[in-house]
């Protein structure tokens, strides 16, 4: 069967990432269609220059941008139904695919077609974090992970995020991500999921009502009651495998990381170096992506003792007048700064 991946897009500085692991799996991915999802300039001028240069594999899907941004991106799901093909949806700040997760998810998808949905094992999805921590990958000192998809430490805790990506990380540079991946999860018991890894038979939506009238509320089949349904998520995890009594599943070594939930962006975006390094992970670099951070890195390279410690301090030592200079002339190099600084501050690392 053909495979299409497609991404609600998107932010020009995730896209930079995703772009990178989408093009080293042409081999199983016939073409990745962006489904554009933005008005800002210069995130439509990046998703085009990428079409333009890979005019046969990224292709644009547009439509009119509505009021609602669920309905904006629900729209395009119509379009995605043929009986031949596998889909794969990722949201744009899919950060990390680990080399065999594209072949393990379509494997377990063709294998496996009795659940309406597969999802992938994503790190920074609450309840892949849920079972995370039951294999003890991730620590119970770090607060009880619920199996929830909202859990007010794996979606809603920014800390907590952050501490989950410098593990995993570390894990990626010494490839020891084996220990992530789990068994499959058959969802028996239809709870929400956040599907920013979501693969489907386009069949298993073909004559859908709720394609063309969108959905407003719908019923919980479990106790009779009407709930409304706020987006396709909820939709797509929760109402429909239950009016189908086809439970999702979570295929277990198909892994990929998730930067951020709205919730925990301000603090991983402005606070952390972690984008930085799942950037230059993707790009094959060693160290922080970037001309501005490897000239950092450059100065800090020669600083004996502890590599924090004298970042802070090289910070610190600066003259006023010149840290005033570097934050007007050089922002990024000021802001990299202080991240490092703050990263170390907030995640101990």
């Amino acid at each position: 069967m053909k495979v299409i991946t497609v991404t609600p897009a998107g932010r020009k500085h995730y896209l930079e990432i995703l772009a990178e692991y989408l093009l080293r799996n042409r081999r199983y991915i016939s073409e990745h269609h962006f489904w554009l999802n933005t008005s800002v300039k210069d995130d439509i001028a990046y998703i085009e220059m990428l079409a333009a240069q890979h005019p046969d594999f990224f292709k644009i899907n547009r439509k009119k941008m509505l009021k609602k941004s669920v309905d904006s991106i629900w729209q395009y799901y119509k379009d995605y139904i043929d009986d031949d093909t596998i889909y794969i949806k990722f949201d744009d700040d899919i950060c990390f695919f680990e080399k065999d997760a594209i072949k393990n998810l379509i494997d377990n998808r063709v294998n496996n077609p009795k659940p309406l949905f597969v999802f992938g094992n994503i790190v920074n999805n609450a309840v892949c974090s849920h079972f995370l921590q039951k294999e003890g990958i991730i620590p119970l000192q770090w607060g009880k992970v619920g199996y929830e998809c909202l859990d007010i430490n794996g979606w809603q805790n920014p800390k907590f995020a952050g501490k989950l990506h410098r593990i995993f990380i570390n894990d990626i540079k010494s490839e020891n991500l084996n220990k992530w991946k789990i068994d499959n999860v058959v969802m028996d018991d239809f709870r929400r999921f956040s599907i920013g890894v979501i693969c489907w038979f386009g069949r298993d939506l073909k004559g859908l009502p709720e394609l063309d009238s969108g959905f407003d509320e719908t019923i919980d089949y479990r106790t009779g009651a009407w709930r409304f349904i706020h987006s396709d998520e909820s939709f797509l995890s929760q109402n429909l495998p239950q009016r189908l009594n086809r439970p999702n599943m979570i295929c277990g070594d198909a892994l990929f990381g998730h930067f951020a939930f709205y919730i925990q962006r301000d603090y991983l975006e402005d606070c952390t170096v972690l984008l930085e390094e799942y950037k230059a992970i993707a790009l094959g670099e060693n160290g922080f992506s970037g001309k501005v951070s490897r000239m950092i890195l450059g100065i800090v390279r020669g600083m004996k003792g502890n590599f924090f410690i004298n970042v802070k301090s090289f910070y610190n030592k600066l003259k006023r007048t010149v840290r005033m200079f570097l934050e007007k002339n050089h922002p990024d190099i000021y802001k990299f700064l202080r991240r490092l600084i703050n990263e170390k501050r907030f995640t101990g690392r």
